[in-house]
């Protein structure tokens, strides 16, 4: 298994009993569905001044777990059809200290982010629970420090709304209200099943209104467990991969104030001038660094670019901490060859034995990403964005470009 590192906990696996499927049938349909999520992953990638290389600045401790405990709950967003069934929202909060206790932890297994029909496919031995320190289902909101921000979450092509629980608890830990919905059109499911319904940009503009929509009826609701915690006053957006077009998109509502893209695809209409950030690492081989650098030239406003060493496009995901140990959907491809080795590479990119534990990234990527959402929510903007100090990040190396 992977080994620990920094704030976040390693996921770890858990057997579990399945219904009984022939073999033959078990391969027919393994082969299928691995075949769709990996390809899917490829397709994924499918006046001014600047901070290139200095650190003139103190570093806040937003890589650590911030002051709250995080709670989770999940909104219904409607149905996305007879195919993709129902939509969903899985959102992390502030929550009460003293409300936690009697809450269970939050956890997930992989097979529970497959379609229902496909669930029992993944055998146990590659059925990953992923398990987030100091997050608790269902628990009260904070009393204290709220109204909180709002941060619509996009996941990527061939992804699920739960594969980003770490990364999206950490940032609720510094008091955010992180809404991560189900874009079934382009998500897991609908590569799984082969479906014909097709993801367009306004369509999934639309639905991070609808989780938003929701997540605010939620909160204005005094019999939900998020009672009083959103600020309907300031709200982001974020993705990852393909789910960085939909963040920056959303940027046209007056509402967003700004958005942060992890390994983003970039907006499918005109670039916005509200301030942005954009994070990558050096070893995507399907976002690459310089189509990064590119869409980052691309905003006429305040832009960072943070590039971190090293690591991959699946760095991001809870998922790829199951990869590096072993387990996980994508190893069980690997290990009974149903997936030629290029594919596979590219599908794993980030999440081998060669590349540093994803616990020491996720810190990384939580630490600019708060400094983005407060630099803009803070009663005093500053834009100012620096760089880790020396040893922060033993092994990586980050820069930081920044125009604004």
């Amino acid at each position: 298994m992977s080994s620990r590192s920094g704030p976040y906990p390693e996921s770890v696996g858990r057997r579990s009993h399945r219904p009984h499927r022939s073999r033959e049938d078990a391969v027919r349909s393994s082969k299928v569905l691995v075949c769709a999520v990996l390809a899917a992953s490829v397709l994924a990638g499918c006046s001014s001044s600047s901070t290139t290389g200095t650190a003139t600045t103190a570093v806040p401790a937003y890589a650590d777990p911030g002051p709250h405990p995080v709670g989770v709950t999940t909104l219904d967003l409607g149905s996305a059809g007879p195919v993709l069934g129902e939509r969903s929202a899985t959102v992390f909060y502030p929550a009460d200290q003293a409300s936690t206790e009697g809450h269970p932890p939050f956890t997930y297994a992989e097979s529970e982010t497959l379609p229902t029909a496909l669930r029992g496919i993944l055998p146990a031995e590659f059925d990953d629970t992923t398990t987030v320190a100091n997050a608790y289902v269902g628990p009260r909101s904070a009393r204290t420090g709220g109204p909180f921000p709002v941060v619509l979450f996009s996941h990527g092509f061939g992804g699920e709304r739960l594969y980003y629980s770490h990364l999206l608890a950490g940032i609720a830990s510094w008091g955010y209200v992180v809404v991560s919905a189900d874009y079934l059109e382009r998500g897991l499911a609908a590569q799984a099943l082969k479906s014909t319904v097709k993801p367009t940009a306004a369509q999934d503009t639309a639905i991070m209104l609808s989780s938003l929509t929701a997540a605010l009826a939620a909160s204005d609701d005094p019999a939900s467990p998020m009672y009083g915690v959103a600020d309907r006053t300031r709200i982001a957006a974020a993705g990852h991969s393909a789910g960085g077009q939909t963040a920056f998109d959303a940027l046209a509502f007056p509402s967003v104030r700004t958005a942060v893209g992890w390994a983003p695809v970039g907006p499918a209409g005109t670039p916005s001038s509200k301030p942005v950030m954009l994070i990558g690492a050096k070893g995507d081989s399907a976002v690459t660094p310089s189509y990064v650098a590119k869409t980052f030239t691309s905003f006429p406003g305040p832009r960072t670019l943070v590039e971190i060493s090293g690591e991959g496009h699946n760095t991001y995901t809870d998922i790829c901490a199951g990869i590096r140990s072993g387990g996980g959907l994508i190893n069980f491809a690997v290990t009974n060859h149903f997936v030629s080795p290029k594919l596979a590479q590219l599908g794993i990119n980030g999440c081998q034995q060669v590349d540093l534990a994803p616990q020491r990234f996720w810190p990384i990527v939580q630490l600019y990403t708060v400094i983005q959402l407060r630099n803009v929510f803070a009663d005093h903007p500053t834009a100012t964005v620096p760089e880790p100090s020396p040893g922060q990040f033993p092994g990586f190396t980050v820069t930081v470009d920044q125009k604004t």
